[in-house]
């Protein structure tokens, strides 16, 4: 059993290592809003992110009936996560209010100089962020 939990934590130092020397870079984005889908498919248009949408479902590794999605946007250089879905209005909880325009979480991965091109894309067309975190997804 001991040696089971030694390799998942070189497993997870290979990977963070990878990561690292791959030149990852992280950004993130608290309570985002664009007040129109429009605005959010300039952020798409302009990063070659609109044809390259996917709906996640996650569940609860404690309560497997409770559920909630993420939606992502992403190409060879970079991800785009967000906690709602600002093109459909539709929420991270399932049956939970649409509100187009509303991104909520928005998280951000790649390589730095996409990463970098995304985040200033959302602070262009974004009409409220209540925070960002340029080192890391923190919120999504």
């Amino acid at each position: 059993m001991g040696n089971d939990n030694k390799t998942k934590k070189v497993i997870v130092m290979v990977e963070l290592l990878a990561q690292a020397g791959a030149g990852i870079a992280r950004h993130g984005f608290d309570l985002t809003d664009f007040g129109s889908p429009e605005k959010f498919q300039m952020v798409l248009r302009e990063n070659g992110l609109l044809a390259s949408y996917r709906r996640i479902t996650h569940r609860s590794s404690t309560d497997r009936t409770l559920k909630w999605y993420s939606f992502e946007w992403k190409n060879k250089r970079v991800k785009l996560i967000t906690a709602n879905n600002p093109l459909t209005g539709d929420s991270d909880r399932p049956g939970g209010n649409k509100e187009r325009g509303y991104a909520s979480y928005i998280g951000i991965e790649g390589e730095p100089s996409a990463v970098a091109r995304v985040a200033a894309s959302i602070k262009t067309h974004a009409k409220y962020i209540k925070d960002e975190n340029p080192t890391d997804r923190e919120y999504v």
